[in-house]
């Protein structure tokens, strides 16, 4: 194999899962800390309804006994002199279909009360504990992001590269990510990012510096890193990429047009 370049500072990096809240309701996060790993499946928490629930029932519950009350009223009113004409007999129907309405509403609403008063949370991913956006005892509306999950099972090795390298890479090019406290994993180009749009850095538990945003982006799929459960995000290293036996096919190939 041929030494065809080597990187700026690189360093382990990895895709963010977002925990969501699935309804609406009052949160209730795991004691999980910051930094803390968690695994697949997980439980994270959950997300309680029912005290909007509740409220709803009782907002129900309270319509249904002025509808009630009215149409006594109307009904009563039926016996007084003068009340048999057509706007009276309209007055009690209207009255009365309120509340039949509203106590159909009520028994619906209790019926479905069982199955929306909570709501689990779980972890998509195994991995580390990154962010949390709410705490305990807040309300959240559903699709909310709740916390985020940096995801060690997909680790990577974030590289920044100058124009000229970065134009010589392929992907599947062959590399060595050399850690700065001397180990060494093997690498595959996996991703040339190049500066990259910014939505891609906002999926990523690591930001580049903005030294290395100056440079070109290149992600490296390196298995050997999560050897063994780890999940060494940030540790900072070196890159050598280099050519290996079928490179000369391939720059002949490309010289000829194909």
């Amino acid at each position: 194999e041929q030494l065809v370049g080597s990187s700026g500072d690189a360093y382990v990096n990895a895709p963010l899962a977002t925990i969501r809240a699935p309804i609406n309701g009052t949160l209730q996060l795991s004691t999980a800390p910051l930094g803390g790993r968690v695994r697949a499946g997980d439980a994270m928490g959950s997300v309680s309804a029912r005290a909007v629930a509740d409220a709803t029932l009782s907002g129900l519950e309270e319509g249904r006994l002025l509808a009630e009350a009215e149409l006594a009223a109307q009904e009563a009113f039926a016996d007084e002199p003068g009340a048999s004409g057509f706007g009276a007999r309209l007055g009690r129907e209207q009255a009365r279909l309120r509340a039949e309405a509203l106590n159909s509403a009520v028994e619906q609403r209790r019926a479905a009360l069982p199955g929306e008063t909570a709501a689990a949370l779980r972890a998509p991913v195994g991995g580390v504990v990154w962010s949390r956006r709410t705490a305990s005892g807040e309300f959240v509306t559903q699709g909310e992001e709740l916390a985020s999950l940096a995801d060690c099972a997909t680790l990577y090795v974030h590289a920044s590269v100058d124009e000229r390298l970065y134009n010589r890479l392929r992907l599947g090019d062959v590399a060595q990510f050399r850690f700065h406290d001397g180990q060494v994993v093997d690498a595959t180009v996996a991703l040339l990012a190049g500066t990259g749009p910014r939505t891609l850095l906002e999926t990523l538990a690591i930001s580049p510096t903005e030294r290395q945003r100056e440079g070109f982006a290149v992600l490296l799929s390196a298995p050997g890193i999560g050897a063994n459960g780890a999940c060494p995000l940030g540790r900072t290293g070196r890159v050598i990429f280099s050519e290996g036996p079928l490179s000369g096919i391939r720059n002949a190939l490309e010289a000829v047009g194909f």
